[in-house]
């Protein structure tokens, strides 16, 4: 590879890596109102950790993915239910902000 070549190469992904930087920055505005601010949660004394809401899901995933039961959910169900109970919990369901991801 000349070194023309390697040039072109470098301003491509920098120009990708600026595109990708601007939707980021998009994705940060557009959602802005339903991250949790850490250091607030914290010194209000609240949960900083989504470790326990994990755990709850990994536990009933893992029962009813289960080989020896009789009804048994696929990896895409399952995921889809996972969707569902997060759209509930954080409100899109009912706000009608919610569409299950392929």
């Amino acid at each position: 590879m000349d070194r023309k070549q390697h040039s072109r190469r470098v301003v491509a992904k920098i120009n990708r890596l600026a595109q990708m930087i601007i939707e980021f920055d998009r994705y940060l505005e557009i959602n802005q109102s339903s991250m949790p601010n850490y250091a607030k949660r914290s010194l209000q004394g609240l949960p900083v950790s989504s470790s326990r809401a994990q755990s709850s899901a990994n536990a009933l995933v893992n029962r009813r993915m289960n080989k020896r039961r009789q009804m048994r959910w696929s990896p895409q169900g399952a995921q889809r239910v996972l969707q569902t109970r997060v759209a509930v919990l954080d409100g899109r369901l009912q706000d009608g902000r919610f569409s299950l991801a392929a």
